[in-house]
Formats: C-alpha cells, structure tokens, sequence
C-alpha cells in the first residue's frame, strides 16, 4: 500500500496560506523563498535548506511570505488519500 506521497506547494510573496491541519504527518523540504511558518502558537523563520516536520492533525500555516516560497511537502499514509 502507499506509505508516502509528495507534492511541490507554491505560494507567491503577500499571499495567504488558507491549509488547516491535515490527517497525516507532514514534513516540508524548503527548496526556495523566505516566510514564517506558524505552527500552533509558534513561529519559525523559514528559509532553503530547512527541514521542519508537522505532526498529524497540528494547525500550521505560512505567513509574512516575502520571498515566493517553493516547498516539498511529504505526507505520511492515511486511509483517505491526500486531495
């Protein structure tokens, strides 16, 4: 069965990341561009190179993006595919 699928996400610089938590675990690869990445209460700098793992069910979002991020987002396997 599938145990991981994988999808390039985009956002633009000012746009706003609208994602709610997701059932799956998630790991982002931060391949370019610059942001904050807020997760619950908590905000980290991101920038290319940075790794960061989202636990399942977790409220995460990208905010103040000032550089058009590009990310590589791993989901961990549910029993509902990712849409």
């Amino acid at each position: 069965g599938q145990r991981l699928s994988g999808a390039v996400y985009r956002l633009p610089a000012g746009a706003h990341d609208l994602q709610g938590p997701h059932l799956e675990d998630e790991v982002y690869v931060v391949l370019r561009g610059r942001a904050t990445l807020r997760v619950g209460a908590v905000d980290r700098a991101i920038h290319p190179g940075l790794v960061v793992f989202i636990p399942a069910n977790v409220a995460h979002s990208f905010v103040d993006i000032i550089e058009d991020l590009e990310l590589l987002a791993l989901f961990s396997a549910t029993k509902k595919p990712y849409a």
